[in-house]
Formats: C-alpha cells, sequence, structure tokens
C-alpha cells in the first residue's frame, strides 16, 4: 500500500473576495509525491491556530499524525520572526497567522513524535525556527561571496549549484557531490543559529546553507530549493522518494 504523505497547505484570502479564504497547494507537490510512490494528504491549517488563547492543540495534532505516514512541508511567504525574537524586515512577508501557528506548531510535534518528514523553501526556514534557530531575513543583506542570485523579484527560479556535505543522508540519498538547483528564497538559515541538533547538509557557492537535516531523527531532510518542480532529474525526485521510503518503513 502507497503510504499517505500529509502536505502543509497554504492559506490566504481569496483572489475576488478578501472576506473569503482559500487552501493553496502547488500541485507540484502532490505530482512529486505520486512520482515517488505516495499518496499525497493535504492537511488545511485548523482554525484554532490562529488564535493564541486556544485550547491545547496537542491531541489534535496527535489525530493528524496518526492518519499521516510521513509528511512534506511545503513552501510559501515567510514565518513570522517574533518566533526567533526579531522585528519583521522592510521585505518580509508574514505569513497568515492560522498557517504561521500551524505549521512551527505541526513541525515541533512530528519532531517530537520522531515523524519522517521532508522540508521544503519555508519548511527548511520553519525546522531551524522550530529547533531554536533564526533566519536571516533578507539574503541582499548578508555579506557573502560573489553575487550569487537566490531570487528574482518576479518570483520565477533563479538557478545555481550547490554542494553536498561528505558524510551526510543528503550524501546518502542523492549519491552526489554537486548538482544544480532552482532557488526561489530570500530568507535563508542563519549559519550562526542553526537549530539545536540540525547539521548542515549542502551549501551554495556563496557560502548560504541550502540544506540541513536531524541524524537523530528516523528520517528529517530540509531543503531551501524547490525540488517538486525537477523531479526529471535525479537528484530531485531521490528526496520524496527517500520520505516515501521512510514513511513505508513506518
Amino acid at each position: 500500500m502507497r503510504p499517505l504523505i500529509g502536505i502543509t497547505t497554504g492559506f490566504e484570502a481569496a483572489e475576488h473576495n478578501a472576506t473569503r479564504m482559500r487552501l493553496v497547494l502547488n500541485s507540484a507537490y502532490a505530482d512529486a509525491i505520486y512520482a515517488a510512490g505516495g499518496v499525497p494528504f493535504p492537511i488545511a491549517a485548523p482554525p484554532e491556530f490562529e488564535r493564541a488563547d486556544a485550547a491545547d492543540r496537542a491531541p489534535l495534532l496527535d489525530e493528524i499524525l496518526q492518519r499521516c505516514d510521513g509528511l512534506l512541508f511545503s513552501g510559501g511567504p515567510d514565518l513570522d520572526p517574533k518566533h526567533y525574537g526579531q522585528a519583521p524586515h522592510a521585505r518580509t512577508e508574514v505569513l497568515h497567522p492560522r498557517r504561521d501557528g500551524f505549521d512551527i506548531g505541526l513541525f515541533r510535534h512530528a519532531a517530537r513524535r520522531n515523524a519522517p518528514a521532508l522540508s521544503i523553501c519555508l519548511g527548511c526556514q520553519i525546522a531551524n525556527v522550530a529547533c531554536g534557530g533564526a533566519l536571516v531575513q533578507h539574503v541582499d543583506d548578508l555579506k557573502r561571496d560573489g553575487a550569487l542570485e537566490h531570487y528574482k523579484p518576479d518570483h520565477s527560479s533563479a538557478y545555481h549549484d550547490v554542494s553536498v556535505v561528505d558524510d551526510t543522508l543528503m550524501a546518502r540519498i542523492t549519491g552526489s557531490r554537486r548538482f544544480r538547483v532552482n532557488s526561489r528564497h530570500h530568507q535563508l538559515v542563519d549559519r550562526a543559529a542553526i537549530g539545536d541538533g540540525l547539521r548542515i547538509a549542502a551549501i551554495a557557492p556563496d557560502g548560504v546553507i541550502e540544506a540541513i537535516e536531524d541524524p537523530r531523527r528516523r528520517f528529517f531532510v530540509a531543503v531551501q530549493w524547490h525540488p517538486e518542480d525537477m523531479i526529471d532529474q535525479p537528484e530531485h525526485l531521490s528526496l520524496f522518494r527517500a520520505l516515501v521510503d521512510a514513511a513505508r518503513r513506518g
């Protein structure tokens, strides 16, 4: 039986009616899970996570995790910097509070339950912050080697290589030391504030952290790029296959 992979979804105002909200998920995430042998299961952020005074949410998170064999934390706008003690940068586009609270809460709960997970872009940033780390809110403010492009103002992809760190899960999954990725992130993991227990798994030529992982968990990898859009290439599809395989093992 194909494992069920829960995918976090966007939560935003409808285009033609700001009083109505809608769930949003790039179909490429679902296609990647299908291609890897799993069944995608979009997860809607529950309304409780928009309210600061909501009762204990652990039972609801437990129910969600009981129904999912693995998790995929998808991309989106920016995590609220209050989670790591900063005020918003002028270029920061904060998530809707309902998704902001849910995604970070679900990540922490999944980590405690040792659930298999793959995090992409925003999901990578959530992972670092959920583990006690911090972010650089805008890559152009970071002093780095060269002028490597990590995002485009029109939200299309930039492209660059990443170097995979030796003796990491990322190296074992992809079987590559260096490959090309697509990039659409203006925020990034702060090298000076990497989350507890996490380690760097891949870096860009300018030193920007492009992937992290947690060797303590059954399976957890997080990447800044968007492998769901490049599953025609083996390094990218391998990330989804590794998630599905870990979910299948239970």
